[in-house]
């Protein structure tokens, strides 16, 4: 494609508009990716991803990047106090979970972003403007439009759509023009990052995933894949952040790890972190993703785990606007996500304020903590499209793999799913079936053991599972399954093909 004009515009190519994007595009929905920068950055800026993300790199076509990624394969992530006390202990999780993947990963960002650039480059249904800044945005009733400028010939252009993504990180244009009204949690921290990847030697014993939270600055090390390995050394106060941005404060940081000149360093920044929270993600046509929607302090590792969150539950809604459904629909992006999201943010707020307080505040040597060992928080989502969280209702699903070893978002791609028992499915009234059809639902039976119990853990024998894999929710037999099915339609709208051609006539 190369119209200026298009359904969907997504500002920034970070991994949420990436993802945001690419899911776009695959759903047929015409779309214009804009970012600054030609290339992707070359070092990583986020690390970690979780096993709910990894499953929605399998809905990317990015899973075969999986095997290149660093996996915990043992141990925890160990949390010390100032004195070298083991106070906190998160346990990696070293089996696959119930999402079918391993529960964390160190994975290498850059590549990500390459893969989905090129796969943009080669839809049908996507533009990339890559090299193109964002000058201007604009909305009306009749759409949105986008000023860009080629930021090395001066060149500039004006896109139009339907909508407007806004990806574009912390200090986002469409942020502005969507609320100035922005919660701060209070978790305001400067750190100093340096990437490096030894050249040579034996690993070092001291190295693995830990924060010590001791005097002059706290520290966390991160293994990372390919070999990479991230310091983090938070700033104190009294620091100032000129004298951590010189090389030789750098090597002296890293003396007690590796001698300068056995590695290379990929990355050295001072970053500010911060804990923001927008009144509202939408306005109109205008939307907001990621770090434009969130900001949050990495000790969770969820900052961009919680962007691709966002890409996944806004990217089904709008296609399905754009083919029919109501504007209510795109109403429940915010209200689900922004409570889902706040779990995290609150966790990874109190974690970095502790690490401040317990290095600057240590405490008497023999007042020795109990050890906590605290499980990972997987939040419902808020009210929304499902209505109240109940029961299923707003539940993340499971993805098993089938009986006959396939995992389940294999077969269903990012489409609504019907899991249920086949007696129960069998049994639905015959106008049921022509709902999911219209719906683009996939129907699956072929339960294993592991479904079936977690069925039966909320006392239903089928659910309905959306695109973003969280459930609309369960019904007990078929009759409820015939009203959840009606239900489901009337508040996600037709997907006929003529119904979306109209709807997009209309609005044009």
């Amino acid at each position: 494609m190369n119209n200026n004009n298009t359904q969907v515009i997504v500002l920034g190519a970070g991994p949420t508009g990436l993802t945001a994007a690419t899911l776009l595009a695959n759903s047929g929905v015409e779309v214009a990716i804009v970012d600054p920068f030609r290339l992707p950055a070359h070092h990583p800026r986020a690390t970690h991803i979780d096993d709910e993300t990894m499953r929605s790199f399998q809905s990317l076509g990015a899973s075969h990047l999986e095997p290149t990624w660093h996996r915990q394969a043992d141990g925890n992530y160990q949390f010390f106090n100032a004195y070298g006390q083991l106070i906190q202990s998160f346990p990696w999780r070293t089996t696959p979970t119930d999402q079918g993947w391993y529960g964390d990963y160190q994975f290498f960002q850059p590549d990500f972003e390459s893969h989905l650039r090129g796969q943009l480059h080669q839809s049908d249904s996507a533009t990339t403007w890559f090299g193109w800044r964002a000058q201007s945005i604009g909305q009306s009733s009749g759409g949105v439009e986008v000023a860009v400028r080629n930021e090395r010939t001066g060149q500039a252009r004006v896109l139009t759509a339907e909508y407007l993504i806004g990806a574009d990180g912390a200090r986002s244009l469409v942020r502005e023009s969507v609320t100035a009204e922005v919660e701060d949690l209070h978790a305001t921290h400067r750190s100093l990052i340096l990437d490096i990847v030894p050249i040579a030697g034996e690993p070092n014993p001291s190295v693995f995933t830990y924060t010590r939270a001791e005097l002059p600055n706290p520290i966390t090390v991160v293994p990372g894949a390919g070999g990479m390995i991230r310091f983090e050394f938070l700033l104190m106060d009294g620091d100032a952040t000129e004298d951590f941005e010189q090389p030789s404060k750098w090597y002296d940081l890293l003396h007690p790890y590796y001698a300068a000149g056995s590695y290379r360093i990929m990355r050295a920044d001072v970053y500010r972190w911060q804990s923001l929270l927008p009144s509202a993600w939408r306005r109109d046509r205008f939307f907001i993703a990621g770090d434009a929607a969130h900001q949050m302090t990495p000790h969770l590792g969820q900052g961009m785990c919680s962007g691709i969150r966002d890409a996944m539950n806004l990217s089904w809604k709008v296609a399905a606007r754009l083919r029919g459904a109501p504007d209510q629909l795109l109403d429940t992006y915010e209200s689900e996500r922004k409570h889902h999201v706040r779990v995290y943010m609150e966790a990874a707020a109190g974690a970095a304020n502790a690490v401040e307080h317990l290095a600057a505040s240590p405490g008497p040597l023999d007042d020795i903590p109990s050890l906590m060992e605290i499980p990972f928080p997987i939040p419902e989502l808020g009210h929304g499209l499902h209505g109240e969280t109940n029961g299923p209702a707003g539940a993340l699903s499971i993805q098993p793999r089938l009986r006959n070893g396939t995992l389940l978002d294999d077969i269903v791609g990012y489409n609504f799913a019907v899991v249920g028992d086949p007696s129960v499915i069998g049994d639905v009234d015959s106008s049921t079936p022509a709902i999911w059809a219209r719906m683009g639902a996939v129907v699956v039976t072929d339960l294993d053991a592991t479904t079936r119990q977690w069925l039966n853990d909320f006392g239903v024998h089928a659910v309905v599972i959306r695109p973003d894999r969280y459930v609309f929710d369960g019904a007990k037999d078929a009759a409820q399954l015939d009203t959840l099915s009606a239900r489901l339609e009337a508040a996600v709208g037709a997907s006929d093909p003529e119904v979306a051609q109209l709807a997009g006539a209309e609005r044009r």
